[in-house]
C-alpha cells in the first residue's frame, strides 16, 4: 500500500483532500500533519511514499520540512503544494523539493503527480538507488560552466544566445533549468522542452536569482579526474544532441520532435552524470570493463548498479516532473524495440544517434569500422533500415566537426 502524507497548518485543507482524495484512490494510505514536526515523527513510523507540504507554515516551514525528508527519507518522493509565491521563499525549495505544485492545485493535477511518482518505482527498483537518486538536490556541473555563466550573468547586455550556449553545453545546467521552467511556480502552462524557450519564459533576472540565492549551479569540487570525465560527457552528449536533430530534420520529423532533440540528447546521460558525481570509484571499473571487454556500457553498468544509466536518469527526471514522453525516451534510448510504437520518432533519433556517433568516432580514431550494435530487426518495423547509410555520413560530419573544435 502506498503511504502519502500531506502536511498543512490549515485543517480545512487537510480536511478536504481527505475527503476527496480517499474515494478515488482507497488503495493509498493517506496521512496528514498539521506542522513539520508532526509530519518528521509520522515519517519516521510510516516510511511514506510521497510527502507533499504547503510552503508556509508556523515554525519550520515547507522548505525545511523536505530538507529534513531529503536527509532521513531520501527515497521519499517530495512535492511542495502552495499559494505562497515570494520568490524568494520558493526558491529555496529548488533543491529538497522535486516539484512544486501552486494553490489552488486541480484534483487531476495533484492525483497525476502523486501517481507518476508512485510509478517511477517500477522504473528503478534497486532501493538503494533510489535513495541515492531521491537524496540529489542538484545535479553537479564542472567548474568552467559554473564559471562561464557567472561571468555572463555579470554582463548586462547578455544575450539569450551566450546564455543558451553555456546551458546547452552541459547536462546539469539543461537539466535544472527545464526542471524549474515547467514548475508550477513559473505557470507556465506548455512543457518547456527547448533550452533557448525556457532561458526566455525565465528571464535573467529569474535566472540570476537561481544562480546566486539557491547555488544552483555550484561548481563541481570532486577530484580534477572526475569532473574532466563529466565534462567529456557533456560534450559527447551535446555532439549526440546535434547529431540527434540533424537526423530528424533529414526524415522531416514533426518540429515538436526537432525541437526537443538537443535537449534529450543532453538529458539521456543524466544517469551517466550521477554514477560519475556519486559512484566514481565504481563508475572507473564500469569503464575498465567496457573497454576491455568491448561491452555496451548499459549491461556493464546494470551488472556493476542493478540498474544502467537510461533508468537511473529516467527516475530522477520524473521525480522531477518531466515531461512523461521525454522521461520514457531517456529510460529506453538504448532499448527503444521493448516500446510499443511502429514509427520513427525521438526515441528512434537519439537511439540511432547514439550507436551512429560511436562507431563513426572509433572508425576514425582506429582507421577500422567496429561492428554495428544497431538493431535492424527494430529499423526495418519503423520503416527506416534503407536510410542508415545517409545517417552514417552526416555521423562522420558531425564527428569531423567536433574533433575540430576540439583541437
Amino acid at each position: 500500500m502506498s503511504i502519502i502524507l500531506f502536511v498543512d497548518d490549515e485543517t480545512n485543507i487537510l480536511e478536504g483532500l481527505r475527503r476527496r482524495l480517499h474515494s478515488v484512490r482507497p488503495d493509498w494510505k493517506l496521512s496528514f500533519a498539521a506542522n513539520a514536526e508532526s509530519a518528521i515523527a509520522q515519517a519516521a513510523e510510516t516510511e511514506p511514499d510521497v510527502v507533499i507540504s504547503d510552503m508556509r507554515m508556523p515554525g519550520t516551514d515547507g522548505a525545511e520540512l523536505l530538507t529534513v525528508m531529503q536527509q532521513k527519507h531520501p527515497h521519499t518522493a517530495r512535492i511542495i503544494l502552495s499559494g505562497f509565491s515570494e520568490e524568494e521563499a520558493v526558491l529555496r525549495t529548488v533543491g529538497p523539493a522535486h516539484q512544486y505544485l501552486a494553490k489552488p492545485c486541480d484534483d487531476n493535477m495533484l492525483l497525476e503527480t502523486i501517481d507518476n511518482a508512485l510509478d517511477l518505482r517500477n522504473l528503478l527498483t534497486n532501493p538503494d538507488l533510489r535513495s541515492l537518486v531521491g537524496g540529489i538536490d542538484t545535479l553537479a556541473s564542472p567548474p568552467s560552466t559554473y564559471t562561464n555563466l557567472v561571468n555572463a550573468l555579470e554582463d548586462p547586455m547578455v544575450s539569450n544566445d551566450k546564455l543558451t550556449s553555456i546551458v546547452a553545453s552541459d547536462i546539469a545546467l539543461t537539466a535544472e533549468i527545464l526542471k524549474l521552467t515547467n514548475s508550477a511556480y513559473f505557470a507556465i502552462r506548455q512543457n518547456i522542452t527547448s533550452v533557448s524557450l525556457a532561458i526566455r519564459m525565465l528571464g535573467i533576472d529569474t535566472l540570476k536569482a537561481l544562480a546566486l540565492f539557491t547555488g544552483l549551479f555550484r561548481s563541481y569540487d570532486g577530484p580534477k579526474t572526475d569532473a574532466t570525465r563529466m565534462m567529456q560527457l557533456c560534450q559527447r552528449s551535446q555532439q549526440l544532441g546535434v547529431l540527434a536533430t540533424l537526423i530528424a530534420e533529414q526524415e522531416k520529423l514533426a518540429p515538436e520532435i526537432i525541437n526537443v532533440m538537443p535537449a534529450i540528447g543532453m538529458l539521456s546521460h543524466t544517469g551517466s552524470l550521477i554514477l560519475y558525481a556519486f559512484r566514481a570509484k565504481e563508475m572507473t571499473e564500469v569503464i575498465k570493463r567496457v573497454e576491455s571487454e568491448d561491452i555496451p556500457i548499459n549491461l556493464a553498468e546494470r551488472d556493476q548498479f542493478g540498474a544502467a544509466h537510461p533508468e537511473i536518469g529516467a527516475y530522477l527526471l520524473g521525480l522531477w516532473g518531466f515531461p512523461s514522453a521525454m522521461v520514457q525516451t531517456v529510460a529506453y534510448h538504448h532499448r527503444p524495440q521493448d516500446t510499443p510504437h511502429n514509427e520513427m520518432d525521438a526515441l528512434t533519433t537519439i537511439y540511432v544517434a547514439q550507436h551512429l556517433a560511436r562507431e563513426v568516432a572509433i572508425e576514425l580514431r582506429t582507421g577500422t569500422a567496429p561492428e554495428s550494435r544497431i538493431d535492424i530487426e527494430y529499423l526495418e518495423r519503423m520503416n527506416k533500415a534503407d536510410r542508415l547509410p545517409a545517417w552514417r555520413e552526416t555521423a562522420k560530419l558531425v564527428e569531423e566537426k567536433y574533433s575540430e573544435l576540439a583541437k
